[in-house]
Protein backbone atom coordinates (compact mmCIF):
# COMPACT_ATOMS: atom_id res chain seq x y z
CA UNK A 1 0.00 0.00 0.00
CA UNK A 2 1.44 3.33 -1.12
CA UNK A 3 -0.20 6.32 0.57
CA UNK A 4 0.52 9.72 -0.97
CA UNK A 5 -0.60 12.03 1.80
CA UNK A 6 -3.04 14.74 0.72
CA UNK A 7 -2.96 14.04 -3.03
CA UNK A 8 -5.98 15.41 -4.90
CA UNK A 9 -6.96 13.16 -7.83
CA UNK A 10 -7.48 16.10 -10.21
CA UNK A 11 -3.81 17.06 -9.75
CA UNK A 12 -2.57 13.70 -11.08
CA UNK A 13 -1.68 14.21 -14.74
CA UNK A 14 0.91 12.66 -17.08
CA UNK A 15 2.82 15.93 -16.88
CA UNK A 16 2.83 16.29 -13.10
CA UNK A 17 3.02 12.60 -12.10
CA UNK A 18 3.94 10.38 -15.07
CA UNK A 19 4.71 7.22 -13.09
CA UNK A 20 1.47 7.32 -11.09
CA UNK A 21 -0.55 8.22 -14.20
CA UNK A 22 0.89 5.20 -15.99
CA UNK A 23 0.19 2.90 -13.05
CA UNK A 24 -3.41 4.10 -12.84
CA UNK A 25 -3.89 3.61 -16.59
CA UNK A 26 -2.51 0.07 -16.34
CA UNK A 27 -4.60 -0.90 -13.33
CA UNK A 28 -8.04 -0.44 -11.83
CA UNK A 29 -8.99 3.11 -10.90
CA UNK A 30 -11.74 3.85 -8.39
CA UNK A 31 -12.93 7.20 -9.71
CA UNK A 32 -15.41 7.65 -6.83
CA UNK A 33 -13.01 7.02 -3.93
CA UNK A 34 -13.47 9.15 -0.81
CA UNK A 35 -11.89 9.91 2.54
CA UNK A 36 -13.69 9.59 5.87
CA UNK A 37 -14.94 12.41 8.11
CA UNK A 38 -13.18 14.27 9.57
CA UNK A 39 -10.89 14.17 6.53
CA UNK A 40 -7.72 14.39 8.64
CA UNK A 41 -4.61 12.22 8.57
CA UNK A 42 -4.83 10.74 12.09
CA UNK A 43 -8.48 9.90 11.44
CA UNK A 44 -7.76 8.55 7.98
CA UNK A 45 -4.85 6.35 9.10
CA UNK A 46 -6.80 4.31 11.69
CA UNK A 47 -9.73 4.11 9.27
CA UNK A 48 -7.35 2.65 6.72
CA UNK A 49 -5.62 0.12 8.98
CA UNK A 50 -8.72 -1.03 10.92
CA UNK A 51 -11.23 -1.03 8.07
CA UNK A 52 -13.56 0.94 10.35
CA UNK A 53 -14.88 4.47 10.47
CA UNK A 54 -14.19 6.76 13.46
CA UNK A 55 -17.32 5.77 15.38
CA UNK A 56 -15.83 2.29 15.71
CA UNK A 57 -12.07 2.83 16.00
CA UNK A 58 -12.39 5.90 18.22
CA UNK A 59 -9.70 8.27 16.92
CA UNK A 60 -11.91 11.18 15.96
CA UNK A 61 -9.53 14.04 15.16
CA UNK A 62 -5.98 15.19 14.59
CA UNK A 63 -6.53 17.32 17.70
CA UNK A 64 -8.89 16.34 20.52
CA UNK A 65 -9.82 17.43 24.03
CA UNK A 66 -10.18 15.08 26.98
CA UNK A 67 -10.96 16.83 30.25
CA UNK A 68 -9.90 13.78 32.29
CA UNK A 69 -6.59 13.11 30.55
CA UNK A 70 -5.48 16.70 29.88
CA UNK A 71 -7.92 19.20 31.40
CA UNK A 72 -6.05 22.35 30.46
CA UNK A 73 -4.97 21.74 26.88
CA UNK A 74 -5.64 19.99 23.60
CA UNK A 75 -4.02 16.68 22.68
CA UNK A 76 -2.33 16.62 19.27
CA UNK A 77 -2.13 13.09 17.95
CA UNK A 78 0.81 13.85 15.64
CA UNK A 79 3.00 13.89 18.76
CA UNK A 80 4.02 10.53 20.20
CA UNK A 81 3.72 11.84 23.77
CA UNK A 82 0.14 13.04 23.26
CA UNK A 83 -0.69 9.80 21.46
CA UNK A 84 0.37 7.91 24.58
CA UNK A 85 -1.62 10.22 26.87
CA UNK A 86 -4.70 9.57 24.77
CA UNK A 87 -4.01 5.84 25.00
CA UNK A 88 -4.59 6.13 28.79
CA UNK A 89 -2.27 3.26 29.67
CA UNK A 90 -3.37 1.01 26.82
CA UNK A 91 -1.28 0.06 23.79
CA UNK A 92 -3.11 2.63 21.70
CA UNK A 93 -6.35 4.64 21.70
CA UNK A 94 -7.77 2.47 18.90
CA UNK A 95 -10.75 0.31 19.76
CA UNK A 96 -10.51 -2.03 16.79
CA UNK A 97 -7.79 -4.42 15.63
CA UNK A 98 -5.44 -3.20 12.90
CA UNK A 99 -4.26 -5.00 9.78
CA UNK A 100 -0.97 -5.73 11.52
CA UNK A 101 -2.74 -7.53 14.35
CA UNK A 102 -4.99 -9.46 11.99
CA UNK A 103 -2.08 -10.52 9.79
CA UNK A 104 -0.06 -11.63 12.81
CA UNK A 105 -2.94 -13.77 14.03
CA UNK A 106 -2.97 -15.46 10.62
CA UNK A 107 0.78 -16.04 10.62
CA UNK A 108 1.44 -13.25 8.10
CA UNK A 109 3.94 -10.40 8.26
CA UNK A 110 3.46 -6.64 8.07
CA UNK A 111 5.77 -3.63 7.88
CA UNK A 112 5.32 0.15 7.96
CA UNK A 113 7.70 2.73 6.50
CA UNK A 114 6.61 6.33 7.00
CA UNK A 115 7.98 9.84 6.68
CA UNK A 116 4.77 11.18 8.21
CA UNK A 117 4.44 12.34 11.81
CA UNK A 118 5.43 10.02 14.66
CA UNK A 119 1.79 9.83 15.78
CA UNK A 120 0.67 8.81 12.31
CA UNK A 121 3.13 5.94 12.27
CA UNK A 122 2.21 4.78 15.77
CA UNK A 123 -1.46 4.64 14.86
CA UNK A 124 -0.66 2.76 11.63
CA UNK A 125 0.95 -0.08 13.61
CA UNK A 126 0.40 0.40 17.34
CA UNK A 127 1.13 -3.24 18.15
CA UNK A 128 4.32 -3.49 16.06
CA UNK A 129 6.73 -3.81 19.00
CA UNK A 130 4.66 -6.47 20.73
CA UNK A 131 4.21 -8.42 17.47
CA UNK A 132 7.80 -8.08 16.26
CA UNK A 133 6.74 -6.15 13.15
CA UNK A 134 8.91 -3.55 11.44
CA UNK A 135 7.79 0.04 12.08
CA UNK A 136 9.98 2.89 10.86
CA UNK A 137 9.34 6.62 11.08
CA UNK A 138 11.69 9.24 9.70
CA UNK A 139 11.86 10.95 13.11
CA UNK A 140 12.94 7.76 14.93
CA UNK A 141 16.59 7.62 15.94
CA UNK A 142 17.06 4.97 18.62
CA UNK A 143 14.50 2.26 17.96
CA UNK A 144 15.87 -1.11 16.78
CA UNK A 145 14.17 -0.64 13.40
CA UNK A 146 15.59 2.86 12.96
CA UNK A 147 19.08 1.65 13.89
CA UNK A 148 18.85 -1.27 11.47
CA UNK A 149 17.77 1.00 8.61
CA UNK A 150 20.47 3.56 9.45
CA UNK A 151 23.14 0.87 9.45
CA UNK A 152 22.11 -0.02 5.91
CA UNK A 153 21.34 3.42 4.45
CA UNK A 154 22.82 6.04 6.74
CA UNK A 155 21.12 8.81 8.72
CA UNK A 156 17.76 10.33 7.83
CA UNK A 157 18.03 13.73 6.10
CA UNK A 158 16.52 16.71 7.96
CA UNK A 159 12.92 17.70 7.32
CA UNK A 160 12.27 20.52 4.86
CA UNK A 161 9.56 22.14 2.74
CA UNK A 162 9.21 20.57 0.27
CA UNK A 163 10.30 17.44 2.11
CA UNK A 164 12.18 15.96 -0.84
CA UNK A 165 15.30 14.38 0.68
CA UNK A 166 13.48 12.80 3.60
CA UNK A 167 10.75 11.44 1.31
CA UNK A 168 13.40 9.97 -1.00
CA UNK A 169 15.20 8.37 1.94
CA UNK A 170 11.98 6.75 3.16
CA UNK A 171 11.46 5.20 -0.28
CA UNK A 172 14.99 3.80 -0.07
CA UNK A 173 14.26 2.28 3.34
CA UNK A 174 11.32 0.50 1.76
CA UNK A 175 12.90 -0.65 -1.50
CA UNK A 176 16.50 -1.25 -0.41
CA UNK A 177 15.92 -2.71 3.05
CA UNK A 178 12.38 -3.68 4.03
CA UNK A 179 11.12 -5.25 0.82
CA UNK A 180 14.28 -7.16 -0.21
CA UNK A 181 15.41 -8.24 3.25
CA UNK A 182 12.24 -8.59 5.32
CA UNK A 183 9.82 -9.59 2.52
CA UNK A 184 6.61 -8.69 4.41
CA UNK A 185 3.32 -10.07 3.14
CA UNK A 186 1.90 -6.54 3.31
CA UNK A 187 3.90 -3.32 3.44
CA UNK A 188 2.49 0.15 4.06
CA UNK A 189 4.53 3.07 2.71
CA UNK A 190 3.47 6.55 3.83
CA UNK A 191 4.75 9.42 1.69
CA UNK A 192 4.36 12.82 3.43
CA UNK A 193 4.17 14.73 0.18
CA UNK A 194 2.40 16.57 -1.31
CA UNK A 195 0.54 17.23 1.97
CA UNK A 196 3.34 19.15 3.70
CA UNK A 197 4.01 21.46 0.78
CA UNK A 198 0.33 21.94 -0.01
CA UNK A 199 -0.21 23.16 3.57
CA UNK A 200 2.67 25.60 3.79
CA UNK A 201 3.21 26.74 0.21
CA UNK A 202 -0.15 26.22 -1.52
CA UNK A 203 -1.50 23.81 -4.09
CA UNK A 204 -0.25 25.67 -7.16
CA UNK A 205 3.14 26.84 -5.91
CA UNK A 206 6.38 25.86 -7.60
CA UNK A 207 7.36 23.94 -4.47
CA UNK A 208 4.13 21.93 -4.82
CA UNK A 209 5.20 20.90 -8.31
CA UNK A 210 8.46 19.60 -6.85
CA UNK A 211 6.58 17.76 -4.10
CA UNK A 212 4.30 16.07 -6.64
CA UNK A 213 7.34 15.04 -8.67
CA UNK A 214 9.05 13.53 -5.62
CA UNK A 215 5.92 11.61 -4.63
CA UNK A 216 5.77 10.33 -8.21
CA UNK A 217 9.42 9.30 -7.99
CA UNK A 218 8.57 7.20 -4.92
CA UNK A 219 5.90 5.41 -6.92
CA UNK A 220 8.35 4.85 -9.78
CA UNK A 221 10.99 3.45 -7.40
CA UNK A 222 8.52 1.00 -5.85
CA UNK A 223 7.18 -0.12 -9.24
CA UNK A 224 10.75 -0.66 -10.48
CA UNK A 225 11.57 -2.81 -7.44
CA UNK A 226 8.43 -4.88 -7.94
CA UNK A 227 9.00 -5.36 -11.66
CA UNK A 228 12.55 -6.60 -11.02
CA UNK A 229 11.37 -9.46 -8.77
CA UNK A 230 11.09 -13.05 -10.04
CA UNK A 231 7.57 -13.17 -8.57
CA UNK A 232 6.58 -9.71 -9.86
CA UNK A 233 3.36 -11.09 -11.32
CA UNK A 234 2.15 -12.01 -7.82
CA UNK A 235 2.87 -8.63 -6.20
CA UNK A 236 -0.04 -6.20 -6.28
CA UNK A 237 0.19 -2.48 -5.63
CA UNK A 238 -2.45 -0.28 -4.04
CA UNK A 239 -1.88 3.46 -4.44
CA UNK A 240 -4.14 5.85 -2.55
CA UNK A 241 -4.34 9.19 -0.81
CA UNK A 242 -5.82 9.63 2.64
CA UNK A 243 -7.66 12.87 1.83
CA UNK A 244 -7.57 15.72 -0.64
CA UNK A 245 -7.03 19.45 -0.14
CA UNK A 246 -8.94 22.68 -0.51
CA UNK A 247 -7.26 26.08 -0.61
CA UNK A 248 -7.69 27.87 2.71
CA UNK A 249 -8.40 31.37 1.50
CA UNK A 250 -9.57 32.88 4.80
CA UNK A 251 -8.10 32.15 8.24
CA UNK A 252 -10.70 32.11 11.04
CA UNK A 253 -9.34 31.84 14.63
CA UNK A 254 -12.63 30.53 16.05
CA UNK A 255 -11.76 30.46 19.77
CA UNK A 256 -10.20 33.91 19.62
CA UNK A 257 -13.24 35.39 17.86
CA UNK A 258 -15.63 33.75 20.32
CA UNK A 259 -13.66 35.17 23.25
CA UNK A 260 -13.63 38.62 21.63
CA UNK A 261 -17.43 38.51 21.53
CA UNK A 262 -17.78 37.47 25.17
CA UNK A 263 -17.99 33.68 24.97
CA UNK A 264 -15.72 31.79 27.45
CA UNK A 265 -13.75 30.04 24.71
CA UNK A 266 -10.11 28.96 24.36
CA UNK A 267 -8.07 25.96 23.23
CA UNK A 268 -8.46 24.06 26.50
CA UNK A 269 -9.37 24.51 30.15
CA UNK A 270 -12.37 26.79 29.62
CA UNK A 271 -16.14 26.43 29.41
CA UNK A 272 -15.88 26.21 25.62
CA UNK A 273 -12.85 24.41 24.18
CA UNK A 274 -12.17 24.76 20.46
CA UNK A 275 -9.75 22.56 18.51
CA UNK A 276 -8.48 24.44 15.43
CA UNK A 277 -8.97 22.42 12.25
CA UNK A 278 -10.52 22.31 8.82
CA UNK A 279 -13.66 21.32 10.75
CA UNK A 280 -13.10 22.60 14.31
CA UNK A 281 -14.36 20.55 17.24
CA UNK A 282 -16.11 22.35 20.09
CA UNK A 283 -16.35 20.82 23.59
CA UNK A 284 -18.80 22.26 26.12
CA UNK A 285 -18.48 22.01 29.91
CA UNK A 286 -22.25 22.55 30.05
CA UNK A 287 -24.33 21.31 27.08
CA UNK A 288 -26.74 24.18 27.71
CA UNK A 289 -24.11 26.50 26.26
CA UNK A 290 -24.69 24.92 22.86
CA UNK A 291 -27.44 27.39 22.02
CA UNK A 292 -25.12 30.35 22.68
CA UNK A 293 -22.49 28.85 20.40
CA UNK A 294 -25.04 28.13 17.67
CA UNK A 295 -26.51 31.64 17.93
CA UNK A 296 -23.05 33.15 17.59
CA UNK A 297 -22.20 30.95 14.60
CA UNK A 298 -25.46 31.93 12.89
CA UNK A 299 -24.10 35.48 12.71
CA UNK A 300 -20.84 34.49 10.99
CA UNK A 301 -20.74 34.54 7.19
CA UNK A 302 -17.98 31.92 7.14
CA UNK A 303 -19.88 29.31 9.17
CA UNK A 304 -21.49 26.35 7.48
CA UNK A 305 -23.49 23.51 8.99
CA UNK A 306 -23.13 22.39 12.58
CA UNK A 307 -22.83 18.73 13.59
CA UNK A 308 -23.42 17.29 17.07
CA UNK A 309 -22.29 14.18 18.89
CA UNK A 310 -25.68 14.25 20.64
CA UNK A 311 -28.22 16.12 18.46
CA UNK A 312 -30.56 16.43 21.44
CA UNK A 313 -28.54 19.37 22.77
CA UNK A 314 -29.73 21.52 19.84
CA UNK A 315 -32.87 19.98 18.36
CA UNK A 316 -33.45 20.97 14.75
CA UNK A 317 -30.26 23.04 14.50
CA UNK A 318 -27.62 20.35 14.00
CA UNK A 319 -26.98 17.24 11.95
CA UNK A 320 -25.84 14.11 13.81
CA UNK A 321 -22.22 13.00 13.63
CA UNK A 322 -23.70 9.50 13.52
CA UNK A 323 -24.84 10.19 9.94
CA UNK A 324 -21.12 10.21 9.02
CA UNK A 325 -20.13 7.36 11.37
CA UNK A 326 -18.12 9.89 13.39
CA UNK A 327 -19.94 9.84 16.73
CA UNK A 328 -17.93 8.64 19.73
CA UNK A 329 -17.37 9.32 23.42
CA UNK A 330 -14.18 11.16 22.42
CA UNK A 331 -15.87 13.25 19.74
CA UNK A 332 -16.51 16.96 20.24
CA UNK A 333 -19.97 18.03 21.38
CA UNK A 334 -20.22 20.18 18.26
CA UNK A 335 -18.26 20.15 14.99
CA UNK A 336 -18.27 23.21 12.77
CA UNK A 337 -18.22 22.91 9.00
CA UNK A 338 -16.89 25.95 7.17
CA UNK A 339 -18.82 27.39 4.23
CA UNK A 340 -16.58 26.45 1.32
CA UNK A 341 -17.08 27.07 -2.37
CA UNK A 342 -15.98 25.61 -5.68
CA UNK A 343 -14.62 28.90 -7.04
CA UNK A 344 -10.97 29.09 -8.15
CA UNK A 345 -8.04 29.95 -5.89
CA UNK A 346 -5.14 32.22 -6.80
CA UNK A 347 -3.69 29.55 -9.10
CA UNK A 348 -7.00 28.93 -10.83
CA UNK A 349 -7.55 25.61 -9.07
CA UNK A 350 -11.13 24.87 -7.96
CA UNK A 351 -12.07 24.73 -4.29
CA UNK A 352 -11.71 27.30 -1.51
CA UNK A 353 -12.81 27.30 2.12
CA UNK A 354 -12.18 29.18 5.38
CA UNK A 355 -10.07 27.34 7.94
CA UNK A 356 -8.72 27.46 11.48
CA UNK A 357 -5.04 26.55 11.81
CA UNK A 358 -2.44 28.83 13.36
CA UNK A 359 0.56 27.46 11.47
CA UNK A 360 -0.95 27.30 7.97
CA UNK A 361 -0.82 30.57 6.00
CA UNK A 362 -3.77 31.95 4.08
CA UNK A 363 -3.60 30.44 0.62
CA UNK A 364 -2.22 27.18 2.01
CA UNK A 365 -3.95 23.85 1.54
CA UNK A 366 -6.34 22.55 4.20
CA UNK A 367 -8.49 19.51 4.83
CA UNK A 368 -10.71 18.04 7.51
CA UNK A 369 -14.18 19.06 6.39
CA UNK A 370 -16.71 17.96 3.81
CA UNK A 371 -15.69 20.02 0.78
CA UNK A 372 -15.61 17.80 -2.29
CA UNK A 373 -11.91 18.60 -2.82
CA UNK A 374 -11.10 17.43 0.71
CA UNK A 375 -13.05 14.19 0.37
CA UNK A 376 -11.96 13.06 -3.11
CA UNK A 377 -9.01 10.65 -3.00
CA UNK A 378 -6.76 8.73 -5.33
CA UNK A 379 -7.31 4.97 -5.38
CA UNK A 380 -5.88 2.47 -7.84
CA UNK A 381 -4.98 -1.23 -7.77
CA UNK A 382 -2.37 -2.56 -10.18
CA UNK A 383 -0.66 -5.87 -10.89
CA UNK A 384 -1.28 -9.42 -9.66
CA UNK A 385 -4.99 -10.28 -9.94
CA UNK A 386 -6.25 -6.73 -10.45
CA UNK A 387 -7.98 -5.69 -13.65
CA UNK A 388 -6.06 -3.77 -16.27
CA UNK A 389 -7.19 -0.48 -17.78
CA UNK A 390 -10.44 -0.40 -15.79
CA UNK A 391 -12.38 2.45 -14.21
CA UNK A 392 -14.78 1.48 -11.43
CA UNK A 393 -18.09 3.32 -11.01
CA UNK A 394 -18.79 2.05 -7.48
CA UNK A 395 -17.88 4.18 -4.49
CA UNK A 396 -15.20 3.25 -1.98
CA UNK A 397 -13.43 4.81 0.97
CA UNK A 398 -10.40 4.17 3.15
CA UNK A 399 -12.15 1.53 5.22
CA UNK A 400 -12.45 -0.74 2.17
CA UNK A 401 -8.69 -1.19 1.67
CA UNK A 402 -7.84 -3.63 4.45
CA UNK A 403 -10.93 -5.84 3.94
CA UNK A 404 -9.91 -6.12 0.30
CA UNK A 405 -6.33 -7.15 1.06
CA UNK A 406 -7.28 -9.54 3.85
CA UNK A 407 -9.93 -11.14 1.64
CA UNK A 408 -7.31 -11.80 -1.04
CA UNK A 409 -4.95 -13.29 1.56
CA UNK A 410 -7.65 -15.51 3.04
CA UNK A 411 -7.69 -13.68 6.38
CA UNK A 412 -11.05 -13.02 8.14
CA UNK A 413 -12.53 -9.52 7.86
CA UNK A 414 -15.22 -9.77 10.54
CA UNK A 415 -16.05 -6.67 12.54
CA UNK A 416 -15.05 -4.18 9.84
CA UNK A 417 -17.18 -1.41 8.37
CA UNK A 418 -15.49 -1.69 4.99
CA UNK A 419 -16.04 -4.29 2.30
CA UNK A 420 -13.78 -6.25 -0.05
CA UNK A 421 -13.68 -4.32 -3.33
CA UNK A 422 -14.49 -7.16 -5.71
CA UNK A 423 -14.74 -4.57 -8.48
CA UNK A 424 -10.94 -4.47 -8.53
CA UNK A 425 -10.80 -7.94 -10.12
CA UNK A 426 -14.39 -8.68 -11.19
CA UNK A 427 -15.99 -6.32 -13.69
CA UNK A 428 -19.41 -7.90 -13.09
CA UNK A 429 -19.36 -6.67 -9.47
CA UNK A 430 -19.30 -3.01 -10.49
CA UNK A 431 -22.39 -0.81 -10.16
CA UNK A 432 -22.75 2.94 -9.54
CA UNK A 433 -23.93 4.21 -6.19
CA UNK A 434 -27.38 5.64 -5.64
CA UNK A 435 -27.31 9.44 -5.36
CA UNK A 436 -28.40 10.85 -2.00
CA UNK A 437 -28.98 14.54 -1.28
CA UNK A 438 -29.21 15.31 2.43
CA UNK A 439 -30.48 18.64 3.73
CA UNK A 440 -28.07 20.10 6.29
CA UNK A 441 -28.50 22.94 8.82
CA UNK A 442 -27.83 26.49 7.73
CA UNK A 443 -28.98 26.14 4.14
CA UNK A 444 -26.55 23.48 2.92
CA UNK A 445 -26.87 20.15 1.12
CA UNK A 446 -24.61 17.12 1.52
CA UNK A 447 -24.19 15.30 -1.78
CA UNK A 448 -23.57 11.61 -1.14
CA UNK A 449 -23.75 8.16 -2.63
CA UNK A 450 -25.24 5.04 -1.08
CA UNK A 451 -23.40 1.81 -1.83
CA UNK A 452 -23.68 -1.57 -0.15
CA UNK A 453 -25.81 -0.10 2.62
CA UNK A 454 -23.40 2.71 3.51
CA UNK A 455 -23.35 6.44 2.96
CA UNK A 456 -20.31 7.88 1.17
CA UNK A 457 -20.25 11.70 1.50
CA UNK A 458 -19.18 13.43 -1.71
CA UNK A 459 -19.32 17.13 -0.87
CA UNK A 460 -21.11 19.85 1.10
CA UNK A 461 -22.54 22.75 -0.90
CA UNK A 462 -24.98 25.58 -0.41
CA UNK A 463 -28.56 24.59 -1.08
Amino acid sequence: MIVLDGLRPDLVTPASMPALSALIAQGTRFAEARSVFPSETRVATPSLVTGCRPAAHGLVGNTVFDAKLAPDRLLRTKDAADFRILSAGAESPLQRATIGERLAAAGRSFAVVSAGTPGQTLVAAPAATRLGQFRWNAADTDTPDALAAAAKLGPVPPASIPNLERTRHAARVLTEFVLPELRPDVALFWCPEPDITFHYRGLGAEEARLALAEADACVARIVAWRDAQPDAGEIGLVVLSDHGHVTGHRKIPVAQLMARDGLPAAEGGTAITVAPAGAPGIWLQDPAMGSQVADWLDRQDWAGSLLANDPAILPGRVAPLAMLNAEHARAADLVLLFAGEEGPDNWGLPGRAPFDAADVPEGGGMHGGLHRRELATVLAFQGAMFRSGATVRAMADLTDMVPTLLHLLGVPTDGMDGRPLHEAWDDKADAPADLALIEMPGGFVLESGRQAGRLYPTGLRRA
